[in-house]
């Protein structure tokens, strides 16, 4: 991204059809924007599409890396309206049994030298003691086995619970509420019809002061119906618990199909996001998960294209998505037998079926290479099973302008600020024209999620 003066705008205003600057003009200029790929000819545009496919295919079937995203029970505390309540009624945990098979199918991937884990579920702290015996076996394996992310409801995150977590390698936690008190009570209610609100937010505040060392990321789940309540949740969430490094409060889409008994009515449509998540910065200085600046993500990778990633159900049986969690026709296999999980029907969708390089429309896209074909679940129930309706392209197709300038907005602030607190100036070498974003940079005006697990309605 480069910041020109009037003169340096024109310049580029007047570029001719074959996209070159005329004689007589600053020539390292002319020279800094092929450097960062401002002027780039059509063999160099294709030949980065090849180059994010090979890396994307690179990583979809490199078998170093085995990652599991683990369901222990099915089992949850709490009734949430747009949650996949087809698998609520099913209150079993995973037993001995199920988790020594698990142990040896993690063995079995020979070439694994890393073992990434989610907790998941239901609720994975009702099986709090699953989590405990596994997390001590995979230790032991021959695969690297450093860190695990959870994603919980918050409810029984006590603080013993929470003075585990650094034993149990699990460094990042996500925990979910819905609005302020009153609306967050009316939607993610305990099954005997109780609030949580309260006793979550002191369980968030004793995960904080507890001696764990990780990570915390609160998702407020935002729809119509709630999204003007955010920011100030935000201020109040802040207030309470303390700006920290480790905490990071971000709104989160709710979305579901069209047959759930939730409904599409009350979610937001690409626009409303869009608009939503620019509003949250310029009215109360609230970052996006990624940024602001759109970060690249041609390579649209997650578990469910991954040869090498599964999500595990309490009875054995593996997935490819979270999402698909406890429906049969969306089984990808199980633990106990190995042989067919390449060739099954659900893992041929997922890793070829969804390919956004095989559709002309999204190559084709100015926004392709942010948004990498956007969800890969979304585009397995869109275009495999003809689901009408699902927000599939990214919302910088149609905001692209708007959110570059809230990401100026936020750099030249972030300017200021360093001026004020520093001796020398910080100013970048200012010719009529700068540099404040290049490809290699971090984004300084981001409050960046680490190692978040997982996006979805919980």
């Amino acid at each position: 991204m480069l910041e020109l003066d009037a003169e340096h705008f024109e310049i580029l205003s007047g570029l001719g059809d074959n996209g070159m600057i005329g004689a007589g003009h600053d020539s390292e200029f002319n020279a800094l924007l092929e450097e960062y790929g401002f002027m780039a000819n059509p063999e160099h545009e294709r030949l980065s599409l090849m180059t994010m496919r090979n890396k994307r295919n690179s990583i979809a079937y490199d078998s170093s890396n085995l990652s599991l995203t683990i369901c222990p029970t099915l089992a949850c505390n709490f009734t949430c309206p747009y949650c996949f309540e087809h698998s609520q009624g099913d209150m079993s945990s995973m037993s001995t049994s199920t988790q020594n098979a698990l142990v040896d199918f993690i063995r079995s991937f020979e070439n694994a030298r890393k073992l990434n884990v989610g907790w998941y579920g239901g609720e994975p702290t009702l099986a709090f003691d699953t989590i405990v015996s596994l997390s001590a076996a995979f230790e032991k394996l021959d695969s690297i086995y450093e860190s695990a992310g959870m994603v919980t409801n918050g409810y029984l995150l006590d603080r013993r619970k929470s003075e585990m977590l650094n034993d149990l390698k699990i460094n990042h936690v996500q925990i979910t509420l819905d609005g302020n008190r009153t609306t967050h009570d009316a939607r993610r209610m305990l099954r005997g019809g109780q609030g949580t609100f309260d006793v979550i937010l002191r369980n968030i505040e004793t995960l904080l002061t507890s001696s764990y060392k990780g990570d915390c990321s609160v998702r407020v789940n935002i729809d119509r119906t709630n999204r003007d309540e955010f920011l100030l949740l935000h201020n109040e969430l802040t207030t309470r618990l303390g700006k920290s490094v480790r905490l990071f409060i971000y709104p989160g889409r709710v979305e579901n199909s069209a047959t759930h008994s939730y409904g599409q009515q009350v979610a937001l449509n690409t626009k409303e996001w869009s608009d939503f998540i620019l509003d949250s910065y310029w009215n109360g200085g609230v970052h996006p998960v990624k940024g602001l600046y759109p970060v690249s993500s041609g390579e649209s990778f997650c578990i469910a294209n991954s040869q090498y990633g599964y999500v595990i159900g309490p009875q054995g049986e593996l997935y490819k998505c979270w999402e698909d969690v406890g429906r049969d026709d969306l089984l990808a296999g199980s633990i106990a037998d190995r042989t067919n999980l390449f060739s099954q029907d659900t893992t041929s969708r997922y890793m070829i079926g969804t390919d956004p390089y095989d559709n002309q429309e999204c190559i084709d896209c100015s926004v392709f290479p942010i948004c990498g074909g956007g969800c890969v679940n979304r585009r397995l129930r869109s275009f495999q099973f003809g689901e009408s309706g699902l927000p599939i392209c990214s919302p910088y197709k149609d905001s692209l302008p708007e959110h570059l300038e809230a990401y100026h907005d936020a750099w030249l602030s972030r300017e200021v600020k360093l001026n004020l607190l520093s001796e020398v100036s910080v100013v970048p070498k200012w010719n009529g024209y700068r540099v404040i974003r290049s490809g290699e940079t971090t984004d300084m005006a981001s409050e960046p999620l680490k190692n978040m697990i997982a996006s979805n309605n919980n």
